[in-house]
């Protein structure tokens, strides 16, 4: 039955290669049947079967594979790799999963043009950059691709790699059109540029380093940005970040043959000014960015042009994202020997500036406690005080800072920072003003004037009365407020000691996200910043304060 299932779905690929119009239909549900039906039955039979048939459903699970890969890049990799002993994807899969998934992707939708993708070193995106560039040539050999990097060894060691997936038997099992090239399907024995037989383009695969000629060629289906900073060396070098990204506006980017071409920028990220970030910061102006439903650590525009990926060494639990990569003990070791600026942008894919930091945790004042008096009773308020900073768009976080106050400096003691709709914090809001006896919350918003209405109502269903909330609407820019009040923050605010605190709490994020704005650079996020500067205009300056009612002569006005 397996035998006979598998023939009828070669018979369906094939059915329809003399109509282009059904062809895509026909190769998309053969490949789709392989993957949900026939490769899931295989490997059951192989489980149960008498072992005189085992080495026969290996062989048919195999063909399976081969077939599947003619549509799957995943299931490409897997055959390809199915005679390697130290196999690449298989301990990768997880990290890897969603850059394959969208190279698959943008190969065959016409909406989707840009894939950036950064990975911490080691993680294997080269490597499947490289499976990528030789499964396009299985689709059509008409292909062609442009290939950069930093270095004329690196572009040309890719070449090499390419031209063996190509070379091999297993690669013309997927795509039977290859065998008859007998392992050499080259018209050239070139590294750099070489074109494949029968190809009617003028070189399929050009190497070029980011230094290299680009006149004069083009790439009709892919060009791929793959390490284009040298290193820590450069991490901190504005200009040649400059450099890079003005080729890519000016010249670059005009090496497309057509419309169906497919940019992909893959590499570690090393600076916010390097060329993964400055065009991320291009697509995401033309479109609003929403998280992936599929995938953790990626991101979509809203338009279906663009995707990001950004996959870092410790996740949000402080685990390790590839134990074979890098354990969890030794990430952490690595964590806490690495300069902040390198472990941020090279390891967590989350690049910080390298100046400009007027909030490093070294300029900030701390505490290990709270003040008493000498005779041990509290010296701080019993009531707390707080302001709340609504989100704006997708990736803004909710913050809502608290601190106690000894008349004179304020203490963070807790806080409220999370990426969360607005309608999903009312009740967390509410608890932490039960908790701390917060009597006075600022609430900036200038888009929902019922938010204020809202909390109150919520306030007295729980009969909590001793607290006042007041609005402001901000008519000053972000970056002004803060650059105004930094050194009220660093003056009057006291935090807690890094150490008293995990870096995946919110009083953790709160803190990393304050730690990293610079005034150097353009910051993603100013959440942490401008609430602490809400705060302090608000309310320890109090421009914010909450009227009290004054009373007036009635003889004055004649009454």
């Amino acid at each position: 039955m397996c035998e006979n299932l598998h023939a009828l779905l070669l018979d369906l690929y094939d059915c329809e290669k003399n109509n282009p119009r059904n062809k895509e239909e026909a190769e998309k549900r053969a490949c789709k049947y392989v993957i949900t039906v026939l490769i899931p039955t295989l490997e059951k039979r192989m489980t149960i079967c008498e072992i005189e048939y085992q080495h026969k459903y290996y062989y048919l699970w195999e063909k399976a594979y081969a077939l599947a890969g003619r549509r799957s890049l995943e299931h490409f990799i897997d055959y390809m790799e199915m005679d390697k002993v130290n196999k690449v994807l298989s301990g990768r899969r997880e990290i890897l999963k969603p850059f394959i998934y969208y190279l698959n992707k943008i190969t065959f939708d016409e909406t989707l043009r840009y894939i950036i993708c950064s990975y911490y070193p080691s993680a294997g995106k080269s490597f499947v950059s490289t499976f990528y560039s030789a499964w396009l040539y299985g689709l059509d050999v008409n292909n062609s691709i442009i290939r950069m990097s930093y270095s004329e060894d690196l572009v040309l060691g890719f070449s090499r790699s390419t031209k063996e997936i190509i070379s091999s038997p297993r690669f013309a099992e997927v795509f039977p059109a290859f065998k008859s090239y007998n392992g050499n399907p080259f018209s050239t024995k070139i590294v750099d540029n070489w074109k494949l037989r029968d190809a009617s383009v003028v070189y399929s695969y050009m190497a070029i380093s980011r230094d290299g000629q680009v006149t004069g060629k083009r790439a009709n289906r892919a060009m791929i940005f793959d390490d284009m900073t040298k290193g820590a060396d450069e991490a901190t070098n504005s200009a040649i970040h400059a450099k890079y990204y003005d080729q890519w506006k000016t010249e670059w980017i005009n090496r497309t043959d057509g419309k169906r071409t497919k940019f992909i920028f893959v590499g570690t990220m090393w600076s916010p000014e390097d060329i993964l970030n400055r065009v991320t910061q291009d697509r995401e102006s033309l479109s609003e960015v929403v998280p992936s439903k599929l995938f953790k650590y990626c991101w979509e525009t809203t338009d279906g042009t663009s995707v990001f990926i950004r996959v870092p060494l410790l996740d949000e639990n402080d685990e390790t994202t590839c134990d074979i990569i890098m354990s969890t003990e030794e990430a952490r070791q690595l964590r806490d020997t690495t300069d902040e600026f390198l472990w941020s942008c090279v390891y967590q894919q989350s690049p910080i500036p390298p100046t400009g930091l007027n909030f490093a945790d070294e300029l900030l004042n701390h505490y290990e406690r709270l003040p008493v008096n000498p005779d041990g009773s509290p010296a701080y308020s019993n009531y707390s005080l707080a302001v709340l900073d609504t989100t704006r768009k997708g990736k803004d976080n909710v913050s809502m800072p608290i601190f106690k106050t000894d008349g004179e400096s304020y203490y963070f003691i807790d806080c409220l920072f999370k990426a969360k709709a607005m309608t999903d914090m009312y009740d967390e809001i509410i608890a932490k003003i039960e908790e701390h006896n917060i009597t006075w919350l600022v609430v900036e918003n200038n888009t929902d004037t019922s938010l204020k209405t809202l909390l109150d109502q919520k306030l007295k269903e729980k009969g909590i009365v001793t607290c006042v909330i007041t609005e402001k609407y901000n008519t000053v820019k972000k970056e002004m407020r803060i650059m105004q009040n930094q050194g009220l923050i660093r003056k009057l605010l006291y935090f807690k000691d890094k150490r008293s605190y995990t870096k995946t709490s919110d009083y953790g994020r709160f803190m990393s996200n304050l730690t990293t704005y610079s005034f150097d650079y353009p910051n993603k996020h100013d959440d942490a910043p401008d609430s602490l500067s809400l705060f302090v205009t608000e309310i320890i300056l109090e421009k914010g304060k909450p009227s009290k009612p004054q009373p007036i002569n009635r003889y004055m006005l004649g009454v």
